[in-house]
């Protein structure tokens, strides 16, 4: 379990990176079941390096991926980060291409999603690392920074942490948070798995459907196939009761 010193670094500073919580038997597993699915959309054509692929539900599909959504080192650390009765969100698996420029993933400052990211290659400052703002989460700085972090002219240049990693580590993120990508080559992996907190007022359920609505445009904008559905009876109904639990919200409000 993550410490009372990490989680208000993650609420200080928006993200909080946890190095080699999963071993190498273990990602290499995940690698091999990433690559199936990824493979599997394009009919096992090599990948063809023009544009980033997404495959969302990628963990609604994948067993393996399910049990690790319910691992403790996952489980418990998104539990202890938003609190009991946290929901689940999404899942993305992610081949990319070039650049990332400077983004939140949207912004939501009333109702915080998060991203917990695996990256499936060995990154650096140099080969895509993900590079943050710190702090980068919360008022007024998300919003001053904006004018700055979209401009075209600015990259590394920002003041920002490049987290460099290995397959492994962990990357616990406010979604709020500014971050980007530069440098790296065609071809680098990211499986993510997303949460929300425990929707407390008809404006979180809102804001719960408006983050669905947005995964399945990305969906029909992102995937090579397009199932027109965010999840799997499989993940909704799953017998695990972690997994039922942070899935059940969604069979409630009839988003199944």
């Amino acid at each position: 379990m993550i410490s009372d010193n990490q989680i208000t670094f993650f609420q200080t500073f928006g993200y909080l990176f946890v190095p080699q919580l999963f071993d190498p038997e273990e990602m290499t597993a995940v690698s091999e079941r990433f690559d199936h699915w990824l493979d599997g959309e394009r009919d096992g054509a090599p990948f063809p390096g023009e544009s980033r692929q997404s495959l969302y539900a990628i963990a609604e599909l994948e067993p393996l991926i399910t049990d690790l959504v319910a691992d403790d080192r996952i489980y418990g650390t998104v539990e202890a980060l938003l609190g009991e009765g946290f929901l689940w969100l999404c899942s993305e698996g992610n081949i990319y291409v070039g650049d990332t420029k400077w983004h939140p993933d949207g912004t939501r400052l009333d109702y915080r999603p998060m991203k917990v990211s695996l990256y499936l290659d060995p990154l650096t400052a140099d080969t895509g690392c993900l590079r943050v703002i710190p702090g980068s989460h919360r008022l007024p700085y998300h919003k001053d920074i904006r004018p700055v972090a979209q401009s075209d002219r600015l990259g590394t240049e920002i003041p920002c942490s490049p987290l460099e990693s290995s397959p492994g580590d962990v990357l616990f993120a406010d979604m709020n948070t500014w971050h980007a990508s530069f440098g790296g080559s065609p071809g680098r992996r990211h499986l993510a798995v997303n949460f929300v907190p425990e929707p407390k007022t008809d404006a979180d359920v809102t804001l719960m459907k408006e983050n669905h609505a947005g995964v399945l445009r990305n969906i029909e904008n992102m995937q090579y196939s397009q199932p027109g559905r965010a999840f799997t009876d499989a993940f909704l109904h799953n017998d695990h009761p972690r997994i039922k639990r942070i899935a059940s919200k969604w069979v409630d409000l009839g988003l199944e």
